[in-house]
């Protein structure tokens, strides 16, 4: 099965470049270009992993993350920013996210940490299930 990303940045031509790229990696790639279309692209569709822009124009990463990780059954997420700060990063990281990367990353170590991420998301889900009360209340 493949990896779904959602990849979120208000950098369209950056989105669309890494979208390609991944695509032809073998992942199925969506695209939103602000916080708010990516919650409700989650809502509609779940996905493995979200890479997620630290800085956007409507709402940064942090606050997105923070209503992802509030979701049933969240994805991972990969935090990429074009900005390195120490402080966002202990942000993003203690707000549950996977990994906090400076953009562009090398792509072999993006594709790697994202399939550990899908691993992750995929195994919690699977746990979840296991656990998950059965008709009827029985377990």
């Amino acid at each position: 099965m493949s990896i779904r990303v959602l990849l979120v940045d208000d950098e369209v031509s950056f989105s669309q470049t890494l979208a390609k790229i991944l695509s032809r990696r073998g992942f199925t790639v969506a695209t939103a270009e602000s916080g708010e279309e990516a919650l409700a692209a989650l809502a509609a569709q779940p996905v493995d992993v979200v890479l997620l822009d630290v800085k956007m124009p409507d709402r940064d990463g942090i606050s997105v993350l923070a209503d992802i990780r509030a979701m049933p059954d969240p994805p991972e997420v990969i935090m990429l920013t074009g900005h390195l700060s120490r402080s966002e990063e202990e942000a993003g990281l203690s707000g549950g996210a996977f990994a906090y990367l400076l953009k562009p990353h090398p792509l072999p170590d993006l594709e790697r940490r994202i399939r550990e991420a899908a691993q992750t998301t995929r195994r919690r889900r699977q746990n979840d299930r296991a656990w998950a009360p059965k008709e009827g209340g029985e377990q």
